[in-house]
């Protein structure tokens, strides 16, 4: 039973391959590296947890995405620093605005599901969920259930895709998390990356972009010790 897990490092793709973990598959696990500010620091992560939970791991070189060239993702524009009070507000629009990367998500499903099909995998497992799926279009179930439909005449194999965290929110995806540690005895949350910046070493997070925002938000609100280094 074998499947291909999207593995950014960040903290909703690890609960996700956690997941995948849990139910006993054997996971080819794929990093992008598109050209991002944080791609070293998404890469190691990644390379990590994937060692820690024994698993092949690769990583693939999307240089092709730095020419779409919007992102601050991507680019040297300043990326958002918005306020805790901002992330349910409509803000929260104008920070999804900026590190839009076009149709990234479309491109990493297709080439994973490629993978999948290659390896005779039955799913792709993929980390979207419901508070991101608010502002990105592309962290929808409804994307999800769209590609499907795709795949359908797009693999001899029928590969699915699996979204797991599509309905929760990050507090929910820690818990989740902590609760997937115990059951497979590891430890691996401490090592998600999920700031949007390159700090200059392994694991440290700026503590003030949208992304560390939310991941303080969930660990202090899920009540689950957060042992993420943060600058600020």
């Amino acid at each position: 039973m074998r499947a291909v897990t999207i593995l950014s490092g960040g903290l909703d793709s690890t609960v996700t391959t956690l997941y995948a973990k849990s139910l006993g598959y054997d996971l080819l696990a794929i990093t992008f590296n598109y050209g991002q500010r944080a791609a070293i620091r998404e890469i190691n992560s990644a390379k990590k947890i994937a060692e820690i939970l024994g698993i092949e791991h690769k990583v693939i070189n999307l240089d092709f995405v730095k020419e779409f060239g919007k992102s601050a993702l991507i680019t040297d524009k300043d990326i958002p620093k918005p306020k805790m009070e901002d992330l349910d507000s409509e803000k929260a629009f104008e920070t999804m605005r900026a590190v839009w990367v076009p149709a990234r998500n479309l491109i990493f499903l297709s080439i994973a599901s490629g993978f999948a099909e290659a390896i005779d995998g039955e799913k792709v497992f993929i980390g979207i969920n419901k508070e991101e799926g608010v502002t990105f279009p592309d962290n929808t179930i409804e994307f999800i259930e769209a590609f499907n439909k795709a795949l359908d005449y797009g693999t001899l194999n029928k590969v699915k895709v699996e979204a797991p965290l599509y309905d929760k929110t990050k507090e929910e995806i820690v818990k989740l998390g902590k609760e997937l540690e115990d059951k497979l005895g590891v430890k691996v949350l401490k090592y998600s990356y999920s700031c949007y910046k390159d700090n200059g070493e392994d694991f440290l997070h700026c503590g003030e972009c949208e992304s560390c925002l939310r991941r303080k938000r969930a660990f202090k609100n899920a009540g689950v010790l957060d042992e993420t280094k943060y600058i600020l």
